[in-house]
């Protein structure tokens, strides 16, 4: 983005910090001194002069440590959980300021009921702020603002799905504006309306030309004498440019790296796991949560469904899918069988059932047992795992879902290669928060008849 636009967008992050921090000490207040039903809370009257002084003083105070945990840095925020979590430490050292101040001018002692109630309301507050201003930014996005315009170097495969996973520019942040390329012609149409710009000799130029501020090198994409000199340049000739190096195995990489320092020298390490820490505790309980309550919902649902299948068509009342999940190990997933055994179409109950999800009710109970989650990529067929090998080890970096992206996106998913980007998208990009529109969104699929044509 440009830099008049982090600058409104710095200032808007301010004053919404600030006007959260500044509600929230209040509400806090007022909680702690007019609810007398509060557990473990003294009934008192207020020394109404010391708050009046210590949540002024806390408000910039607070700001600057949102400044230290880098919430104005773009490049950590308006996507994904690290900005809440950032959110929470701020916080957590907002409160414990406090404390220093109230030991340190024993006229400003406060009420520890009021602390802990501040803490927790200014997390919520801010968070609520932040989401808000994402919406804000999302929007603004649509209309090109707060959006930096990139150039991929390099037109392979690799190049290409780089270019999809940041397209729509409004998630993303970023707008690819097109390619240089040493193996393709200029005017070559590499992906959509994007084509070839130019040699990467050429970047600089190109860069101008384009607004460009960004330029994302996939290595292997470009001969080496091009790369070394665009390296060699970045401190130099492209100082316009942010320059950013992209492993030449993206489209088979699901984890997430690290830079690490060994005697001085830079590399990147690969994360064993996609869905790890805090993010996997998450993810972990939203799936037994919904599981456990979905079970016993299902139950008495399931005895039925299997009663109407056996009259309507005789013959097995599930069909046993062996897939592979996690870590491609094999399980048996359970679907109501939806097809006559007798004309290999489906029955009339079968078509029911389908259009409203009922045929994937007894796999609550493979999340149960662990082997699926509620929102994942779509299980992978033993029998077909060939077809998937280029994708498998990305796929299998997570549980597969019950219900996923595939879903969602109902009858625009017309072949094998369309799911697949979809489910990679959801794997890279995963967060709680996604899980729970997916989760909303197959609710009014189902509610709209809508699922994908055709059946794993």
């Amino acid at each position: 983005m440009q830099r008049k636009e982090f600058f409104y967008l710095t200032i808007l992050w301010i004053i919404g910090d600030a006007l959260a921090i500044f509600f929230a000490l209040n509400a806090a207040f007022f909680a702690r001194y007019n609810f007398d039903w509060l557990p473990l809370v003294e009934r008192l009257e207020p020394i109404t002069e010391r708050y009046a002084v210590i949540i002024p003083l806390a408000v910039p105070l607070w700001i600057i440590l949102c400044a230290f945990n880098r919430l104005y840095d773009a490049r950590y925020l308006l996507t994904g959980l690290q900005e809440y979590g950032k959110i929470g430490v701020a916080c957590t050292m907002g409160v414990l300021m406090l404390v220093v101040l109230s030991f340190i001018e024993p006229n400003l002692a406060i009420s520890r009921a009021w602390l802990v109630l501040s803490w927790m309301l200014a997390i919520i507050f801010v968070s609520a702020a932040r989401f808000a201003i994402r919406r804000i930014v999302r929007v603004a996005r649509a209309r090109g603002k707060f959006l930096a315009r990139a150039i991929i170097v390099g037109a392979n495969e690799h190049a290409k799905a780089i270019a999809r996973q940041l397209n729509p520019a409004t998630v993303s942040g970023i707008q690819v504006v097109g390619f240089v390329d040493d193996f393709l012609p200029r005017d070559s149409r590499v992906l959509g309306d994007l084509c070839v710009l130019d040699r990467p000799s050429a970047l600089a130029r190109v860069a101008r030309a384009t607004g460009a501020t960004q330029a994302i090198v996939v290595q292997g994409a470009i001969a080496w004498e091009s790369f070394s000199e665009i390296i060699t340049q970045s401190a130099s000739a492209l100082t316009a440019l942010e320059i950013k190096l992209s492993p030449g195995f993206y489209e088979i990489m699901a984890t997430g790296v690290r830079l690490t320092y060994d005697g001085f020298v830079p590399l990147l390490a690969l994360e064993k796991n996609r869905i790890t820490g805090l993010d996997a505790a998450l993810k972990l309980s939203l799936d037994y949560a919904l599981g456990c309550i979905g079970a016993l919902i299902v139950t008495p649902l399931i005895a039925i469904v299997a009663t109407l299948i056996k009259i309507v068509s005789p013959g097995n009342i599930f069909d046993l899918y062996p897939v592979l999940g996690l870590n491609e190990k094999e399980f048996i997933t359970w679907k109501f069988r939806t097809r006559d055994l007798r004309t290999d179409r489906d029955h009339a109950f079968g078509k029911f059932i389908y259009r409203l999800g009922l045929d994937k009710l007894p796999q609550f109970y493979n999340v149960l047992r662990g082997e699926m989650s509620m929102v994942g990529p779509r299980p992978v067929p033993r029998a077909s795992a060939l077809q998937y090998q280029e994708w498998l080890p990305t796929l299998a970096s997570v549980k597969p879902g019950i219900t996923g992206p595939w879903v969602v996106a109902g009858a625009d998913v017309e072949s094998l290669e369309d799911e697949i980007r979809l489910d990679l998208f959801y794997i890279r990009n995963w967060t709680i928060w996604l899980d729970l529109q997916i989760l909303s969104q197959t609710a009014l699929r189902l509610f709209q008849g809508v699922r994908p044509k055709t059946k794993r």
